[in-house]
Order: C-alpha cells, then sequence, then structure tokens
C-alpha cells in the first residue's frame, strides 16, 4: 500500500505540514533528525520543554512526529512556523532556558537536516483546526530542475482532487532551501487499516487510469521518498480552537451596549 501511495500518488511530512491559520506566513522550517537509539527518552523530555517555552513565546503552533514501524524508527521531524527571514540575522540565542534545551537536544542527536518550505495553500486540504493529527503518509519528491510547474500541474489537476474527493487531508510545499529543490506532502490518515483500501487516485479511477496519470510525470520526477509517521501530542501543540460554547458564553460575558437615541 505504502508503495501503492508513494507511486500513484507522489505523496509526502511532517506533521501538520501547514495548520490552517487566518494568515498563515509563506514559509515553514522543517527539520528532520536522527536520534541516538539510547537516549531517546532524554530527547523526548527535552523536546516537551522546548515545545512549552515556544508555545508560551507566541509560536502559533509545533509539530514533532516520529516515524513508524517502517524505515528508520529514530527518525523524528519538527515542522514550526517560520514567520520571516529577518529573525535569523540574530547572532544567538538570546534566552539561556531554551539554549540550555538546545544544547540537551545536540547531545543526543546523531545528525540533523533543516530545511526551509515554501507553501503552497493553493493545493492544500488541510486538517481541520479541531482534529489533532495521528498517522501522516510523509513523501519528499525530487524534480528535474525547470519542471516544476509541469509537476504542480498534474498534482492540482490530475491527483491530488482525487484525495479531496475520498476526504484525505493534506498539505504541501516547495522545499526551498536546505538541499535538492523538490516538494514535501502530507497526508494524513486516521489508522493503519486505512491502508488496506488503497490509494485514493486508484480506488476512483482504477489501475490503469491511475498508471496514465503518473505517467505524465515521466522525465519530471526523479525520485521520492515516503515514511509513515505519527504525530507526537506530548511534544507538540497545535492552535488553541474555540469551542462554540467558549463563544457564547463570551457574547454573554460582553456589556449590552445601550441602544442608540431616538433620532425622531
Amino acid at each position: 500500500m505504502i508503495r501503492t501511495v508513494a507511486v500513484a500518488a507522489l505523496v509526502c511530512l511532517a506533521a501538520g505540514l501547514a495548520l490552517a491559520q487566518d494568515d498563515p506566513p509563506p514559509w515553514l522550517e522543517m527539520t528532520v533528525v536522527q536520534v541516538d537509539p539510547a537516549r531517546v527518552d532524554e530527547f523526548l523530555a527535552a523536546q516537551r520543554e522546548l515545545s512549552a517555552l515556544e508555545q508560551e513565546g507566541g509560536t502559533a503552533w509545533r509539530s514533532v512526529s516520529r516515524t513508524a514501524i517502517f524505515g528508520d524508527t529514530y527518525r523524528f521531524i519538527i515542522t514550526t512556523p517560520l514567520q520571516s527571514f529577518a529573525r535569523l540575522d540574530r547572532a544567538g540565542d538570546d534566552d539561556a532556558a531554551r539554549a540550555a534545551i538546545i544544547s540537551r537536544i545536540r547531545n543526543v542527536i546523531t545528525s540533523r537536516q533543516s530545511y526551509a518550505v515554501r507553501t503552497t495553500p493553493s493545493l492544500d486540504n488541510p486538517l481541520p483546526d479541531d482534529e489533532v493529527p495521528a498517522l501522516m503518509i510523509v513523501q519528499i519528491v525530487s524534480v528535474v530542475p525547470g519542471r516544476e510547474q509541469d509537476y504542480l500541474r498534474v498534482m492540482a489537476t490530475d491527483v491530488l482532487p482525487h484525495f479531496d474527493e475520498a476526504e484525505m487531508h493534506h498539505t504541501n510545499g516547495a522545499l526551498t532551501f536546505g538541499g535538492a529543490g523538490g516538494y514535501v506532502h502530507v497526508f494524513h490518515i486516521e489508522n493503519f487499516a486505512e491502508l488496506d483500501q488503497g490509494s485514493p487516485l486508484a480506488r476512483t479511477l482504477g489501475a490503469e487510469a491511475a498508471q496514465a496519470v503518473t505517467a505524465k510525470l515521466s522525465g519530471v520526477v526523479t525520485r521520492s521518498e515516503q515514511w509513515l509517521v505519527r504525530y507526537l501530542p506530548d511534544e507538540s501543540f497545535r492552535p488553541e480552537v474555540e469551542t462554540e460554547a467558549e463563544a457564547e458564553t463570551e457574547a454573554e460575558s460582553q456589556p449590552e451596549q445601550p441602544a442608540p437615541p431616538d433620532s425622531a
């Protein structure tokens, strides 16, 4: 099934690549780290502390996920909104508590690869804010230089609409800085059993027509790598969602406005 999704859909990361927001920044920072197997607990503890600091500091959301079952299960993906590149001009981290946590994290990882991802919201069907991610199919796709628009056209017109029809939420982005150019896609699934249903593309079109769609990407895609990842809620945080009851309570707590004077 994983191979079917990879070939038929060519789709990819990270736990919540682009979460729904009113005005999301156009950039994300996605970091892939390998952790020393003997020190995973230390890594997770530090990530929980760092997420708490980031949330207190006003970061809108932070996603931490881990490879599940297949592949390197000591691979973690951390994604956050990149509000501006200007903040990177700072010489160092002037927050001593944050710097200490990051130092602990550096001591337990064996490799780190960071990317600046330009979001492509026109392609997205993001997970609703009131739904917590569970499992995700993450794929990184390398595209022949100069064929980016060809790739996006096929995804936008021939592939992703079938995932939308199947109500499979997804987010997408362009890998812009940090490595070879390409795209990252994240598809949300509820559980492993959902994989038994097969790719929405093949289910909708049939095997032969699905192969015809993927043939359009021949000579466009040079490589793809895909993982199943599990969202880690204790190490992550999402935007707070105001419930209907909370909205009603807030409205009731507002002072009643006096009626305008009678102008008659």
